[in-house]
């Protein structure tokens, strides 16, 4: 299957337009739009001086991607199927609007540079419970599936990916973990060999920036660094702001986590 050898080469694949997804999104963007009507809500989510809303668990769908009778399918289904992960947890909606990145709560200048130079990089599911702290494999994700819930411009902070960094960060992380009982994974501190691996790929992998319409779809491989990109500053007046849901599911086997396939 042509598409699973580009997403196992690139760690990425972008799905065309689908119209089951567009279908999908609207529904989802409709009740975003809805449940943001809560000040609350939407208060508490905010960060970058009101340039992110994060969004965590926003979207009330159930295990299989469903918003009541509107099922999620396309394009994307076939390589959902071949990782054995666990039910679909509530999407998380992440806004963008004019002017991201800005420096978030007690961040530090550092971190800031790094969310602005760097995009943020990541590999989702290595945390510190705080700035500086060990860093360690919490959340074993299967994959990283990106849905747009509205058709933004080119430059609203579209995700960045590094093509074929999951390749350094496997290589990294099996090396790590070698000889290590997988149940005692999530003990241990990887910032040292995370913040090496990243550095080694920023000079060797290529940033790629992941647009995608309304209707289109992607999925990126749960060892591949990624990240936000900045705001175009040439893009004005765009107040609703550039929204994805993201699915996250984990692994139903730690051990299957540094893997390629």
């Amino acid at each position: 299957m042509k598409e699973l050898s580009d997403f196992e080469h690139k760690g990425w694949i972008k799905f065309k337009f689908d119209q089951r997804v567009a279908h999908w999104a609207n529904a989802a963007n409709s009740k975003i739009t809805s449940k943001l009507k809560n000040k609350e809500i939407f208060d508490n989510n905010l960060t970058c001086q009101g340039t992110w809303f994060v969004g965590v668990d926003a979207l009330e769908n159930d295990t299989n991607g469903a918003l009541g009778e509107i099922s999620l399918s396309g394009p994307f289904e076939s390589l959902m199927k071949r990782t054995e992960a666990r039910g679909l947890h509530a999407a998380q909606v992440s806004i963008i609007f004019e002017g991201y990145p800005k420096p978030r709560d007690q961040e530090s200048e550092s971190s800031f540079n790094y969310r602005l130079k760097r995009d943020a990089a990541h590999v989702d599911g290595l945390i510190a419970d705080f700035p500086g702290g060990p860093r360690k494999l919490k959340e074993p994700h299967a994959y990283v599936l990106g849905i747009p819930l509205n058709q933004a411009p080119k430059g609203a902070s579209p995700v960045v990916v590094w093509e074929g960094s999951h390749h350094l960060i496997s290589k990294a992380f099996n090396s790590l973990f070698l000889n290590q009982d997988p149940e005692k994974w999530k003990d241990l501190d990887v910032r040292e060999v995370y913040m090496q691996t990243r550095k080694s790929i920023f000079e060797k992998c290529k940033r790629r920036v992941l647009y995608a319409n309304l209707g289109e779809s992607y999925m990126i491989h749960r060892l591949c660094l990624h990240g936000i990109s900045p705001w175009d500053f040439e893009i004005k007046n765009f107040n609703e702001g550039r929204k994805i849901a993201y699915f996250r599911p984990e692994l139903q086997h730690l051990a299957d986590w540094p893997k390629l396939s």
